[in-house]
């Protein structure tokens, strides 16, 4: 956990490059099921409105994308 923090501190102090963080981007994406609505909808076989209107998926928004995570769940009740 310490690793994760010192790479978040690098971020927010701009001590990495953008390139560097394109591919922090690029490792992270590719160990967590994320797509688009649309991409997460024709892979699990559902409609977009199914997915967006599902708690099992956590949406996130990255520049003008919504993406969706499968297996986080969008849940905010406390229990």
């Amino acid at each position: 956990m310490d690793n994760f923090k010192n790479i978040a501190i690098a971020i927010d102090q701009d001590k990495l490059t953008k390139k560097e963080i394109v591919l922090l981007i690029e490792l992270l994406s590719n160990k967590i099921d994320i797509n688009t609505i649309s991409g997460m909808a024709r892979s699990k076989s559902k409609t977009p409105r199914g997915i967006r209107t599902s708690n099992k998926y956590k949406k996130i928004k990255i520049g003008d994308a919504l993406l969706c995570v499968d297996g986080l769940n969008d849940n905010t009740l406390p229990f």
